[in-house]
This record gives C-alpha cells, structure tokens and sequence, in this order.
C-alpha cells in the first residue's frame, strides 16, 4: 500500500507525454516515488549502525572495555536519535535529485533499484558505508594537522588585508 502512491504518480507521469522539455514537478515525482520505493527495501537499522561503529571501535582501541550492555545502550541511543532524521535526509534525495538529473536518469534508477539486482546493491550499501566509514575518518584525522594551519593562514590573510 505504501508503494502504491507513488507508484500513481509516476504512472500518472509517464501516461501523460512529455513536454518539449520536462519540468522540475515530473522529476520530484519521479524521485519522490523511487526514493519511496528505496526507503521501504533499506535496512535504516544496519545504516545507522554503520554510524556507532566507528566509535565504538575507537573507544576499544583506546583501551576502554565495552560490555555488551553498553554497546546495546549505544545501539539504542544511536537508532532513536539518527533514524528520523535519516529518513528525513533521504526523503530530501527526492528534490537533489530532481535538480540534479534528468526524468530519464531518474527513471533508468527507479528501474534499475526495482530489479532484483538493484535491490540487492540496495541491501549492501550499509556495508559499503561500514566498511569505508572508518577509512575516511583516518583520512581526516590523519590530513587536519596539516589543513588547519594552512585554513588558519588562510584565514589571516584575509583579516590582515582588510
């Protein structure tokens, strides 16, 4: 039932011919359908675990033992302070997206993320972000002793010329 509003509307869309050129309110319908579609096949729990992990493996590592209890505690605070606010981030796709591509890239997406394939690369990307979360934040740790001075000269500059 979920799906099937959206699923109106793109049909209502793409029953109607296009325009010489299509309009920013077919691609939010577009996108808005497909994200729909999206949000009901993602895994948002495995998402925003993906987000305490790399804390709870830093905390670890820094030699403070973790229970069970606590990681638990963690997990919950993590779900019931970061899901809303993903839903939401990700409901906001739909208006990137419509500024961004064309109704027939949104369309090829929609189409792709509806396949069997596309919904299992669907299911994956929480790993992909596990996997990678923890590389780009030894990227930024590793690289903001040599950016912060460089902003702080930077930002010198600016107040000594004026």
């Amino acid at each position: 039932m979920r799906r099937l509003f959206p699923a109106l509307a793109a049909a209502a869309l793409l029953g109607t011919p296009l325009l010489a050129e299509e309009t920013y309110e077919q691609r939010l319908a577009i996108a808005t359908g497909y994200i729909e579609a999206t949000l009901e096949d993602i895994d948002m729990d495995a998402m925003v675990k993906t987000m305490w992990q790399p804390l709870v493996a830093d905390v670890t590592a820094k030699g403070i033992p973790l229970n069970d209890g606590q990681i638990a505690r963690i997990d919950q605070l993590y779900q019931d302070e970061m899901t809303g606010p993903m839903y939401d981030i990700m409901r906001d796709q739909a208006s990137v997206m419509a500024e961004l591509f064309t109704f027939e890239e949104i369309k090829a997406i929609r189409d792709f993320y509806a396949t069997d394939l596309g919904r299992s690369a669907m299911s994956k990307l929480p790993q992909v972000t596990e996997r990678q979360t923890p590389m780009v934040l030894k990227m930024v740790q590793e690289k903001m002793p040599e950016i912060i001075p460089k902003v702080q000269a930077i930002l010198s500059e600016s107040n000594d010329a004026q």
